[in-house]
């Protein structure tokens, strides 16, 4: 019997077109691709014109002959994007670890934007400073761009990424305050931006009006602000859907978002512009950083209309004696999730919970809250005073889960444990259909 992938002693896959091939071959390793050549002539080069290209110069200096294989990686670079053959690129990694394989990243990336290249990633861990050509901004053909490194972004008169979607920037170099602004402005169809910053990137007043953008995220890498700097972020995105901030180096925000905002999470440095401009926000998660720098402008509070779900995180040196205030703030508020529990664990005994009943019953409570959870529970008499008011004034809580924290308890913590639960079940209820359920670990 025949075999059915031969016919006439040819086989079936050297009948598919090139294209196929190659996309075949994306799925492979380099090294598994490149081994593919030596099965006839037509296979020769052909792995060179695969769709997805990954370059790491992964070299340890113990390694032996070092010197040798980064010789070998870079001749290996050169020869693959020089033999593509009019080939287009769709996505292409250039991640650099040694500093003679980070010399050639200019050169490769002229290469990779002449092979009309649509997702570009260029790495550089080194300390020392790059420069990136002036044809990676006026790339015409890039989606997804992703710059990772000190490379300097020296401008031209002209920039434009017409068709660019993403922007990852870790780490860049700015020539100003202008550089970065005119960078992002010049992305007109860009939905999808990622910034993290040194404060020894150049740029005090960083000013991000991109109308297209859905999604952004802000990190700083350094806890505070260093040097003669006026450090502000100014925010205008009438589009935007997700913001994500984790922020310490930055005294003041001015954000210009819309009701189109639904998630935001804050984990850096909380100040009034920046929690007034994501007011209409529908999703908020809150760290005990924030939490904490929220005591610098409370009791004034935007009103959050929209927001439905709340997660609130927990610092050590702060109590829960603005949830009063965050609550009367949320009118609408379903579910309330104190995602890092109560107290610390470690501050059992001496954590001052700073918490006490407001004077009128927030109108979350009385009208929408319907689900809480709450982890990392102690069973400390403060704990289970919040927990009570809760179930008392929520007139239609659904479900109160209770997260008891992990950790090995001896004989009177585990009845001490149990008295607790019973307590708490006993507690009277707002809500006739609230369900309690505990999760610890006699279950």
């Amino acid at each position: 019997m025949e075999d059915s992938s031969t016919t006439n002693g040819e086989d079936w896959i050297s009948r598919l077109p090139d294209s196929l091939l190659c996309h075949i071959l994306s799925f492979l390793s380099p090294k598994e691709a490149v081994g593919t050549s030596i099965l006839s002539k037509r296979w020769e080069n052909l792995w060179t014109s695969v769709p997805s290209l990954y370059f790491c110069d992964t070299f340890t200096t113990d390694s032996g002959n070092y010197m040798n294989k980064v010789n070998c990686f870079i001749d290996y670079v050169n020869w693959v994007l020089a033999h593509r053959d009019g080939f287009a690129i769709e996505k292409c990694n250039l991640s650099c670890y040694t500093l003679h394989a980070s010399a050639h990243l200019y050169s490769w990336a002229c290469a990779a934007i002449a092979c009309m290249v649509q997702e570009l990633t260029i790495k550089s861990e080194l300390f020392r400073v790059g420069q990136l050509p002036w044809c990676l901004l006026t790339c015409k053909t890039l989606v997804v761009l992703k710059i990772h490194g000190r490379f300097v972004l020296n401008f031209p008169t002209f920039i434009c990424l017409p068709r660019l979607k993403f922007l990852y920037l870790n780490s860049v170099i700015y020539g100003d305050d202008a550089s970065m602004q005119k960078l992002i402005s010049s992305c007109p169809v860009l939905e999808d931006l990622v910034i993290k910053r040194h404060d020894w990137d150049g740029v005090g007043i960083m000013n991000i009006s991109v109308p297209s953008l859905k999604r952004l995220s802000i990190f700083s890498l350094s806890l505070r602000s260093i040097g003669n700097y006026e450090y502000k972020v100014v925010i205008n995105t009438p589009n935007l859907e997700y913001l994500e901030i984790d922020d310490y180096m930055y005294e003041d925000y001015s954000v210009n978002s819309s009701p189109s905002l639904v998630e935001a999470c804050i984990q850096g440095t909380c100040v009034f512009g920046l929690l007034d401009g994501i007011s209409q926000v529908k999703l908020l998660a809150l760290s005990g950083y924030a939490m904490q720098s929220l005591h610098n402008i409370v009791p004034i509070l935007p009103t959050f209309y929209n927001l439905t779900h709340l997660k609130l995180g927990l610092e050590d040196n702060v109590g829960w004696e603005l949830l009063p205030n965050i609550l009367q703030s949320s009118p609408n508020l379903k579910v309330l999730n104190f995602k890092e529990g109560l107290v610390k664990p470690f501050n059992k005994g001496i954590f001052q919970f700073s918490w006490n009943p407001p004077r009128c019953v927030p109108h979350c409570l009385l009208l929408h809250l319907k689900t809480i959870e709450i982890h990392n529970f102690l069973g400390t008499p403060d704990e289970v005073k919040l927990v009570k008011y809760l179930l008392r004034h929520a007139k239609v809580l659904v479900l109160m889960t209770i997260y008891w924290y992990d950790l090995m308890m001896d004989s009177e913590s585990l009845t001490t444990m149990v008295k607790t639960k019973v307590d708490i079940s006993k507690s009277p209820r707002g809500s006739n259909t609230c369900q309690l359920i505990f999760h610890d670990l006699l279950y």
